[in-house]
C-alpha cells in the first residue's frame, strides 16, 4: 500500500474485510486470530496482528457483542472507595476479570441510592453481562428490579439484601468483632464501649451482634450508653473520643466497627493525652495496611479482602457462563490479629 492509499484507509473506519483483503485470509480468521483463537496459526495470527496495528484498526467491542450476545462490560458498584478494605477488593476483582477478558466499570455510591440507581440503569442501558454490587445503605430488592427483569447476573459483595435471590460472597462479621471483643475480656476489660455500625446494612446489624454476644456470653450486661454510633471514618471516630471519656465510669476498652473507626478512636485518644493499649484498649475490624503500621499497631480482625474480591469475581464469570447454576452464598472466616493497641501482643 503507497503512502496515498493508506492516508485514504486511516481516513475512514478500517475494517475486518479491508485486513483479510490485505492479507488474502478470509474475514473469519481475522476475527478469529483477534480473540485468540487457536485454530489460526501462529505465523498467520502475527501477519494479522501486525497489520492490524499498521492499519490503525480498532476492535468494535460492542458490534462483537451482537454476535456473542456478550458486551463484556462488568459493572462493580462499591460504597466508599477510599476506604482500604475496597481497594485490596477492587484490586481483586479486577485481576480476575482481566484475566477473564471483561472490562470493569466502577461506581463510587457513597452511600447514595441516587447514584446506585442510575449506575444500575446505565448498566441495563449497554446491556452488562453482569455486576459486583456492594449495595448502598438502605439499598431494597425494588431499586434492584432492573438487573432482575433483564436476567442480568449479580453477585452482592460484602454487604447482602434480605429476601434477595443473588449470590453472595462476604466475611463472617458476627464472628470478627465476637473474636476481638472476647480478646478484650480476656484481657480483664467489663466496661467496653461499641463505637460506630449502626448503618442500616448486614454488615452493620453482624458485627453489633458479635458485640453483644460476647458480651452475654461472657456474663457481662451491655450498657446502652456505651454503644455509641459515629459514621465509619476516622474524623467522626475521632470526634466521638471526648464524649465517650466525659463519662464518670467511662469505659476501660472500645471494640470499632471498622479499622477506619478504630484509627479515628486512637487519634482521639492521643489528641487526649492517652496511650491506646496503655489507658485505654482498642480493638478494630478488617487488617487495612494502615492497621499494621508502628505508630498504631492495631488489635483486629482480619478479613480476607483478597480472596473475597476474587471469589465474587470468579463466581460472576461462572454465572455468566451457566445462568442455572444453583445459587452460591460463601462466607469467609475472620481471624484475629494480635497487637498492641490493647496491651501487650504477647498477652
Amino acid at each position: 500500500m503507497n503512502p496515498t492509499q493508506r492516508s485514504k484507509s486511516k481516513s475512514r473506519n478500517i475494517t475486518l474485510s479491508d485486513i483479510a483483503g490485505e492479507l488474502g485470509v478470509s474475514k473469519a480468521t481475522v476475527s478469529l486470530a483477534i480473540n485468540g483463537s487457536p485454530l489460526v496459526a501462529t505465523k498467520t495470527r502475527e501477519k494479522i496482528l501486525n497489520k492490524i496495528e499498521e492499519l490503525g484498526y480498532v476492535y468494535n467491542r460492542g458490534a462483537a457483542g451482537l454476535s456473542t450476545g456478550q458486551t463484556r462490560i462488568i459493572g462493580l458498584a462499591v460504597h466508599d472507595i477510599t476506604n482500604p478494605y475496597f481497594s485490596e477488593v477492587c484490586a481483586a476483582i479486577e485481576s480476575v476479570l482481566s484475566q477473564n477478558d471483561r472490562m470493569s466499570f466502577l461506581c463510587n455510591t457513597n452511600e447514595s441510592l441516587e447514584r446506585q440507581r442510575g449506575f444500575v440503569t446505565t448498566l441495563v442501558e449497554h446491556s452488562a453481562d453482569g455486576m459486583i454490587l456492594c449495595p448502598a445503605a438502605g439499598t431494597d430488592l425494588a431499586s434492584l428490579q432492573p438487573l432482575i427483569r433483564r436476567g442480568i447476573p449479580t453477585v452482592l459483595l460484602t454487604r447482602d439484601i434480605e429476601g434477595g435471590e443473588f449470590d453472595y460472597v462476604g466475611n463472617d462479621d458476627t464472628l470478627s468483632l465476637k473474636l476481638s471483643t472476647e480478646h478484650l475480656i480476656r484481657l480483664g476489660h467489663r466496661r467496653i464501649a461499641m463505637l460506630g455500625g449502626g448503618q442500616q446494612t448486614s454488615t452493620s446489624h453482624k458485627r453489633r451482634a458479635g458485640y453483644f454476644r460476647a458480651m452475654e456470653e461472657n456474663g457481662i450486661l451491655v450498657d446502652p450508653a456505651l454503644v455509641i454510633d459515629c459514621d465509619t471514618n476516622p474524623k467522626a471516630a475521632e470526634e466521638a473520643i471526648p464524649h465517650i471519656l466525659a463519662r464518670s465510669d467511662r469505659p476501660s476498652a472500645i471494640a470499632c466497627y471498622t479499622d477506619q473507626v478504630a484509627l479515628g478512636a486512637i487519634s482521639g485518644l492521643y489528641r487526649m493525652g492517652l496511650k491506646p493499649g496503655k489507658d485505654i484498649a482498642v480493638v478494630g475490624c478488617d487488617d487495612i495496611p494502615e492497621a499494621r503500621r508502628a505508630y498504631v499497631q492495631l488489635t483486629t480482625a482480619r478479613i480476607q479482602k483478597w480472596v473475597i474480591g476474587q471469589t465474587a469475581a470468579n463466581l460472576l464469570i461462572k454465572r455468566i457462563s451457566d445462568p442455572d447454576l444453583p445459587l452460591q452464598r460463601v462466607i469467609l472466616a475472620p481471624e484475629l490479629i494480635i497487637r498492641n493497641s490493647c496491651g501487650s501482643a504477647n498477652d
